[in-house]
């Protein structure tokens, strides 16, 4: 008597189409996990009072250097958005530490597998968080700077950085900069994340590497050394938010060249490191 043999093949389990996980599906998923963590709450609000409460106080407490009127409206504009915004380009350092832990919160956790259980491509994931983390600093920080710049110009009324207005030359232009600046600068934080996939390190790094490092660097006595820091990652967004970038390292147009190549270069080396790694 001989023993039976299996010659069919076992079958490979398919899961039904509408059960496949979507871009949108994991967009929301994104959006559901940003949302229900309480840091993300904490560091926006934050990050928000931190923005547009320097802004406003400067603006309240702000003594005139001359005469209203006596600054020329090129100069008053350039210098009435760097006093009132100052505070938005501050809180670009808690937009970052948001973007740290909105991936690294999931490897410390080891909810991570979950996720990429539910997402096999691994990518698909990584592009998701950048795009709703982004979405959302966008969308927040582009109605704080606007409601602070239209709030500050109140309180400086009567002073000699009265009477800017976003019909002025660049005027919006600079204000979307600024909205740019933060986003640019967090999702730089995510990415730097998505590589070190560690909270102390990741945020370490990028206050110590990307923040403190270039500065420090120009201490050197080293004449190329102040050439090569205006196109390090944390400096080449500072073109942006000026109305008048001629006497500038970088111009406008070459400041956000180089933001896309190091947003490239971070994205593409936290794809390559995902797809490498276990997890």
């Amino acid at each position: 008597m001989t023993a039976a043999t299996m010659t069919d093949s076992p079958a490979i389990f398919t899961p039904r189409s509408e059960y496949k996980l979507s871009g949108i599906g994991l967009l929301r998923s994104e959006w559901t996990k940003f949302w229900s963590l309480r840091s993300s709450w904490i560091v926006l609000l934050c990050a928000a009072v931190f923005a547009a409460g320097i802004g406003l106080a400067v603006a309240a407490t702000y003594s005139n250097v001359g005469d209203q009127g006596s600054i020329p409206a090129d100069l008053r504009a350039e210098a009435a958005l760097g006093t009132t915004m100052f505070g938005v380009a501050l809180s670009s350092m808690f937009v970052a530490v948001l973007g740290v832990l909105a991936i690294t919160g999931e490897y410390s956790t080891g909810s991570i597998r979950s996720t990429m259980s539910a997402a096999p491509k691994r990518l698909s994931v990584l592009w998701a968080k950048a795009a709703v983390f982004g979405a959302v600093v966008i969308v927040m920080y582009t109605a704080m700077v606007f409601v602070t710049f239209f709030a500050a110009n109140a309180l400086l009324s009567g002073t000699d950085l009265a009477g800017v207005s976003l019909g002025d030359e660049n005027v919006v232009r600079a204000l979307f900069g600024y909205v740019a600046m933060v986003a640019y600068l967090g999702l730089l934080g995510l990415g730097i994340g998505a590589i070190l996939r560690n909270s102390a390190g990741s945020i370490g790094f990028y206050v110590g590497v990307i923040m403190i490092l270039p500065n420090l660097a120009t201490l050197l006595p080293w004449n190329w050394v102040s050439d090569v820091v205006p196109y390090t990652p944390g400096n080449v967004v500072n073109s942006i938010a000026y109305i008048d970038t001629s006497g500038l390292d970088l111009s406008y147009g070459e400041s956000w060249l180089w933001m896309g190549i190091w947003l490239l270069v971070t994205y593409g080396l936290a794809a390559f490191m995902l797809k490498r790694r276990d997890v």
